[in-house]
């Protein structure tokens, strides 16, 4: 075996040292997850223990056994789903005409587009909600409208994501397809979007990862729904408004949250790795 280098193990130090401080939060979480009392009401009679005295799943199989936690859960999936629809749908095409057509005033247009997130949720919240909850657009289904909500707030980061996206692919690969006779809108779905899925798939991630933590849009319009309607973190809201949460159920909570977010990056994870040369060859 060759040895190693001051460079390698410097490079080598620095990545344990990364892996520790990403999964040492995760320990933590997962330790007090499964700690008996004893483990953290020590009284200050003794430290809390690196690891419990006696490790339980009670506060695993009290949540999972909960309907109304599966129940948010499923419907903040669907709506996660759903917001990535509606802002890729939307966005890809927008971006791709803001990368591919110039004209003047381009720069004002995309601050237009981007100036939308320069305000606080909660200033533009109440007339989005009045909107969805006191018009027509009351009759829509309320997974679609909490899904809309969330989709204003993603499709200028998505839009601007995209944008670099579709500048950093050769144009040489739409003129050598129209050659060929291929129209605008085969070459875009059939070649031009293949290319970009790898950042089309960063955007969806950072998507699912708003739509499922986002609470103000998700609380008010939602306030004239079912308790069996509501997004996760509005459950969470009520749940823990209900008693003085203790360090068990939040970690507990916490881990359970992250798993779908986790489960869906490393799923998209995938086409951010094969979209990256599909259809760049033809």
């Amino acid at each position: 075996m060759k040895k190693w280098s001051g460079e390698k193990v410097i490079w080598f130090s620095l990545m344990v040292m990364s892996i520790l401080v990403v999964l040492f939060p995760i320990y933590i979480m997962f330790k007090y997850s499964i700690s008996d009392r004893t483990s953290w009401v020590t009284g200050g009679k003794y430290p809390i223990p690196w690891w419990p005295f006696e490790p339980t799943m009670e506060m695993y199989k009290y949540y999972l056994a909960d309907g109304r936690f599966w129940s948010s859960a499923w419907f903040s999936v669907k709506i996660a789903l759903l917001t990535i629809v509606i802002s890729l749908g939307l966005g890809a095409p927008a971006a791709y005409a803001l990368a591919r057509f110039k004209f003047w005033g381009m720069g004002f247009v995309i601050f237009l587009i981007l100036s939308v997130r320069l305000f606080p949720d909660i200033s533009s919240v109440l007339p989005v909600a009045n909107v969805f909850n006191s018009s027509l657009l009351s009759n829509l289904p309320i997974t679609l409208k909490v899904a809309l909500g969330h989709s204003l707030l993603s499709l200028p980061y998505i839009i601007l994501i995209a944008i670099g996206v579709f500048q950093t692919i050769p144009v040489d690969l739409e003129e050598q397809a129209q050659v060929m006779g291929a129209t605008k809108f085969y070459t875009f779905t059939r070649i031009i979007l293949p290319v970009a899925l790898p950042g089309l798939a960063a955007g969806a991630i950072y998507v699912f990862l708003l739509s499922w933590n986002e609470f103000v849009f998700s609380y008010f319009i939602t306030a004239t729904s079912s308790a069996d309607n509501i997004p996760l973190p509005v459950y969470l809201k009520s749940l823990l408004g209900t008693f003085s949460p203790n360090p068990v159920s939040i970690a507990t909570l916490s881990l359970l949250v992250s798993l779908p977010v986790i489960l869906f990056t490393f799923i998209v994870q995938k086409y951010m790795i094969t979209g990256a040369t599909a259809g760049a060859v033809k």
